[in-house]
Formats: structure tokens, C-alpha cells, sequence
């Protein structure tokens, strides 16, 4: 739950923000069983094309430099507090506490089973997912002192399989401190009782779901660490993220499988889409109350996020699908080329221009 109060101006540039990451140097194909390299796509000019280095980001470390940003920034955090009622009408929160706030603008940022969508009166429609994902992680200096095979030194995404159920996604983070692995297999394996994402796993169970893969992984995953089972589901769009004075962010707007790696991005544009509407240079001048800002941001954001959405949606299958692979596999298919999500469209996208353009 995030609380904005009007005399608040959040939309301040994070210019210290430089948590602990790795420079995408490339993106890599390998074939399932053998690991050799069946494509590249290289990221090496990413800056030179779009302005801007490609940074992978372990969670933590993330949530770490939001947290010290929003301290700077004068937010206080206070954790442990469930909201149970949202007033749209007297701007006002309830926690499980008993302890009740007002605030100008209500941000519900509370995740996929977000309770404050339901407070505003949005039921998710949602189907299962075929595929499940076991998520886990190796320090590379483990790697190393077991004799295996680094990945680290690559700076890539690498991927085996993608072409059906199952797929392997490794991506060095924490500076290359550790490797993190996304392992895709038929969710039929699962009791599909329950959506969530921290399931614990044991190395053994994990190898099993993959007997016949490149065995430098196999070799590696008897030794990862944090394995969690993630049982994914699909959500429809939500007919709207907005009710007076409360708005929906990130995965409480729109859950997306993490199969274009935009989950996190998204979230991070919403909020940069309410620090742009609610800044000096638009409140007061084009934006006038809370609920016609919050229009506005349902209007930016809806369309793009749910685009990500259905694209992340299409590429649990197809890697193809995946930015920076669509670029390159439109295959002369006119249709196909349109509704593919291209990296050049995530990063071309101007958030201020597209807000201008609503706005007159």
C-alpha cells in the first residue's frame, strides 16, 4: 500500500540510484540437450540505440535502493498494517490494526492477489497456467569451487528451450555474484491448488523435472539454492484499475507471466506515470483533482500494460515472442510483425509525449 498526499511532489528523478547490477551484454539460444549455442542477439549498442545501459537487477538489491530513495525522498514506511476496508468517498484506509488514515490519493501496489482490487469492486477472472516455474539461485563463487561451468562471465540472458512448455532461463545478477535460474515445466506435475510463488523445493525434485537437459545445468542445479515452486496463473485484463480516489499499480493492476521479464518494469513505469501527473508541471495547471489525474493514468498506462500483458502471455510458449528474439523473427509476416512487442517499442516509448497528447 502506497499513500500520496497532494503537498507531496514524489516525481524527483532517482539520480543516485545504482544498485548492485549487470550489464546485458547479449541474449543466447542454446539447444536443450547439449547447451551449444544455437543463436545471439547482441545488446552490446544497447545505449548507443536507446540512451540507456540494459541493467539486470536482483530483487533485492532493487528493493533495497527503492527503499533508501523513498527515505530520502521523506516517505515513511510503515510495515505489518493489511489494508481491510478502502473509502473511495472519505479517502480513508483501514488496516487490520484498527488503525484507520486518510489520504488524498490511495495507491493499492498490493500484488497479483491484491486485496484493495477487491475493495473497489474488480473480481479477477483467471485460468491456470500449463506451466509451472521453479525459481532458484547459485552464487558464482560456489560454481566455481565445485569445478562448473560459470555463466557469470557471459553479462547474458541465455535460454534453453522456449518452444513449448518447458524452458531454462539463466540471468547473472548482484553484479555477477549470483545466477538465477527461472525453470519452466508442464504444471500438470503440481497440485494446482493454490496460486502463489514460494513453495519450497529441494535440488533433487528440481534435476527431476529435466532429465534430459544439457547436463552442465543438471550439474548446477543439484547444488542451487532458494528453490521455490511459482504455480502460475493467467489473468484477464481488469475492465479498470481506477475508483475515485484509489488506483491499482503494478501486479495488483496487471499480473503478467514472467515470460518478457517486464513484470517489475511495468510497476516502475506506473509509478513514474503518477510522479509525471502529479508534478508541478501538470497538477494544478492541466491536472486539477486527484480523480481526473488518476483518469489520465488509467488512460496512459491500461493500453501498454496490458499489451506486455497479452505479449508475455504468447511468449510462455513461443520464445520468439520474447523481446529482442521478435525483432528478429517477423519471418515477412506483415500481421505477425504488428502485433508482436518489439524491444525498440519498450524502449522507444515516451511516457511525457504519449500524457501530452491525452491530455490535449
Amino acid at each position: 500500500m502506497i499513500l500520496f498526499h497532494n503537498g507531496k511532489n514524489l516525481s524527483s528523478k532517482f539520480s543516485h540510484f545504482s544498485p548492485r547490477s549487470v550489464i546485458l551484454q547479449k541474449l543466447i539460444m542454446h539447444n536443450w540437450k547439449d547447451g551449444t549455442i544455437n543463436d545471439v542477439y547482441d545488446l552490446s549498442d544497447y545505449k548507443e540505440k536507446w540512451g540507456h545501459l540494459y541493467n539486470m537487477f536482483h530483487r533485492i538489491d532493487i528493493h533495497e535502493q527503492l527503499q533508501i530513495k523513498a527515505k530520502a525522498l521523506g516517505v515513511k514506511i510503515v510495515v505489518d498494517h493489511k489494508a481491510i476496508d478502502v473509502d473511495c468517498i472519505n479517502r480513508t484506509v483501514t488496516f487490520d490494526t484498527g488503525t484507520k488514515i486518510c489520504a488524498d490519493l490511495i495507491i493499492g501496489a498490493d500484488g497479483v492477489r491484491s486485496t484493495v482490487r477487491s475493495l473497489i469492486g474488480i473480481a479477477a477472472k483467471t485460468t491456470q497456467s500449463t506451466s509451472a516455474c521453479y525459481r532458484c539461485i547459485i552464487p558464482t563463487l560456489r560454481v566455481k569451487q565445485l569445478g562448473l561451468k560459470d555463466f557469470a562471465p557471459n553479462n547474458a540472458i541465455e535460454f534453453w528451450g522456449g518452444f513449448g512448455i518447458h524452458k531454462i532461463v539463466l540471468a547473472p545478477c548482484c553484479a555477477g555474484e549470483i545466477v538465477s535460474f527461472y525453470c519452466f515445466y508442464p504444471a500438470s506435475y503440481n497440485d494446482q491448488s493454490e496460486e502463489g510463488w514460494n513453495f519450497s523445493v529441494t535440488p533433487s525434485m528440481l534435476s527431476e523435472r529435466f532429465p534430459d537437459l544439457d547436463p552442465d545445468l543438471l550439474a548446477i542445479f543439484k547444488h542451487c539454492e532458494d528453490i521455490k515452486l511459482w504455480k502460475l496463473v493467467i489473468h484477464e485484463p481488469y475492465p479498470y484499475w481506477v475508483k475515485g480516489c484509489v488506483a491499482l499499480l503494478g501486479d495488483a493492476a496487471h499480473p503478467m507471466l514472467p515470460d518478457q521479464s517486464q513484470g517489475a518494469c511495468m510497476a516502475i513505469e506506473d509509478a513514474a506515470a503518477l510522479g509525471i501527473i502529479f508534478s508541478a508541471e501538470y497538477w494544478g495547471n492541466k491536472i486539477h483533482t486527484v480523480e481526473h489525474g488518476l483518469k489520465m493514468y488509467e488512460m496512459l498506462r491500461k493500453s501498454r500494460a496490458t499489451r506486455v500483458q497479452e505479449a508475455s502471455a504468447r511468449a510462455r510458449e513461443n520464445l520468439n515472442e520474447r523481446i529482442g528474439w521478435s525483432s528478429q523473427r517477423n519471418h515477412g509476416n506483415q500481421q505477425n510483425a504488428t502485433t508482436k512487442l518489439t524491444i525498440d517499442e519498450i524502449n522507444t516509448y515516451d511516457m511525457k509525449k504519449h500524457l501530452d497528447n491525452l491530455l490535449n
